[in-house]
């Protein structure tokens, strides 16, 4: 897992299986006991990326499905 294609090939399955269970990010955070009032300034910072960027693919998955997702991007 340490090249960056596989981690973003792994974060846009993770986005799919929200969307088709219908979990939202923070309650995933939650669920794994990640507390983000906890962490440090750097991890925050890594963290909201991350889910910034899985929240706009879920938004793309839903809008223009998964073959189109990046469609307007």
């Amino acid at each position: 897992m340490s090249d960056v294609s596989s981690h973003s090939r792994m974060r846009i399955a993770l986005a799919q299986f929200c969307i088709a269970r219908g979990i939202d990010f923070e309650t995933l955070y939650a669920a794994l006991g990640i507390d983000m009032t906890a962490a440090d300034s750097e991890a925050l910072s890594h963290m909201a990326g991350v889910m910034d960027g899985m929240t706009a693919a879920v938004e793309g998955i839903r809008q223009n499905g998964i073959d189109e997702w990046t469609k307007g991007r």
